[in-house]
Parts: structure tokens; C-alpha cells; sequence
């Protein structure tokens, strides 16, 4: 009998969030975007469906067999990241309740924000300490150049969906941009970036380029 499919796993070396113990919530490249920077390759089919397409019980048993395991300070937060877009699992806010409500580790998400327009969404990861999306672009064309997007995902429910989450959200924002050269670096592209930004008011902004 083949052994389990793991959708836990570390905890691994994090440079923004510590000793981080990461929990898979869907099968690699499941995600609305298609991003020329990839480091997992092309998304194929490019998908905007949420359900539950890994086992909530069984990562869910997985999570608590690896908090059972270590010891306190061992892990600094259990983040909900992946292979794919993680806010598509369609139980991740009930995993996020659970956990928060087993452990005083701090839970973050690492999404692309694609799907922060719909309600369901931001309220299935609101009791988040921390959410990470991206954002690369400033207006519509350079967005689906970078991100190469589900139809459903336009530039506008995108951004708007951004800027309602921060309204609601009690946690910490930290926006994650990514710098392609020649791309979205320019001086143009940069101002807008940063009206995106400010429309956005996340706590941090993380600077990152594609160096993977």
C-alpha cells in the first residue's frame, strides 16, 4: 500500500516568516495565473474553480501530526502556500479556523490575490495574521503580460479585490512585487506600481526578483 501524499511539510527556512511549515492545499500549477516568471513551469489548463482538491481530513491530520511533533518555538507559522493558488481549496478558511483555534502559531497565506474579489474568499482567510499577495503591475495590459490570467481574473475585480480586503482585513498586508527587467521596471511602470500600492495601503511591501 503506497504511502500518502504529503501536503505538509518543513518546517523550512523562511527569509520573511521564520521556520515556516507549509501546507499544500492543491495539485501542482492549479491556479489562475500563468506567470512568465514561474518557477513551476506553465499552467495547464489555467483554472478560477474552487473546491476541495486535496483531502481536507487527511491535511488536516497531517497538520496536527506535525504540531504534535515539534516542539514549542520550533515552528514560527504555519503557512498556506503550494504548488498552485491556495485560496482555490475551497475549505482552506475551515483549515485556517482549525488551526487557529488548536495553536498560537501565527497563520499566514501566500496567494497571488487573484480571487480576493469574491466575498467567500476574503472571509475564508480573514482570521489569517498575515496574507501576502502580489502585485506586479499597475494597469491592464503590463497585468496580463506578467500574469497571463484566467479571463474571469481581469485587472479591475483584481485590484478591487485587493483594495476590499484591505478594508476588512484585522491582520497584517505584506504585498509581495516582483521586478522583471525590462518589463515592469521602468520609471512609467514603477509610478504606477506605487499608485497601486498606496490605493492597496498593505503594512509592508517585499521586493523580490526572480532569481530562482
Amino acid at each position: 500500500m503506497s504511502e500518502p501524499i504529503k501536503y505538509v511539510y518543513g518546517p523550512i527556512p523562511s527569509r520573511r516568516l521564520g521556520q515556516s511549515l507549509g501546507i499544500d492545499l492543491v495539485p501542482l500549477k492549479t491556479c489562475n495565473w500563468n506567470c512568465v516568471y514561474c518557477q513551476l513551469g506553465r499552467t495547464m489548463p489555467l483554472t478560477n474553480e474552487r473546491r476541495p482538491y486535496v483531502p481536507t481530513e487527511l491535511v488536516w491530520s497531517q497538520i496536527q501530526e506535525a504540531l504534535d511533533s515539534h516542539q514549542p518555538g520550533e515552528i514560527d507559522f504555519i503557512s498556506f502556500v503550494g504548488s498552485g493558488e491556495p485560496t482555490l481549496h475551497s475549505d482552506i478558511g475551515e483549515l485556517i479556523r482549525r488551526v487557529k483555534a488548536m495553536s498560537d502559531i501565527p497563520v499566514a497565506v501566500i496567494t497571488n490575490g487573484a480571487a480576493l474579489y469574491l466575498p467567500e474568499v476574503r472571509s475564508d482567510i480573514a482570521a489569517a495574521d498575515v496574507v501576502m499577495p502580489t502585485i506586479n503591475a499597475g494597469n491592464e495590459e503590463l497585468y496580463r503580460q506578467i500574469a497571463r490570467p484566467h479571463p474571469d481574473v481581469t485587472f479591475s475585480r483584481y485590484a478591487e479585490g485587493l483594495i476590499s480586503f484591505r478594508r476588512e482585513f484585522l491582520g497584517k498586508l505584506w504585498i509581495e512585487v516582483m521586478l522583471l527587467k525590462g518589463v515592469n521596471d521602468t520609471t512609467e511602470t514603477l509610478r504606477e506600481l506605487a499608485m497601486c500600492l498606496r490605493a492597496v495601503q498593505p503594512d509592508e511591501v517585499h521586493i523580490t526578483l526572480p532569481t530562482r
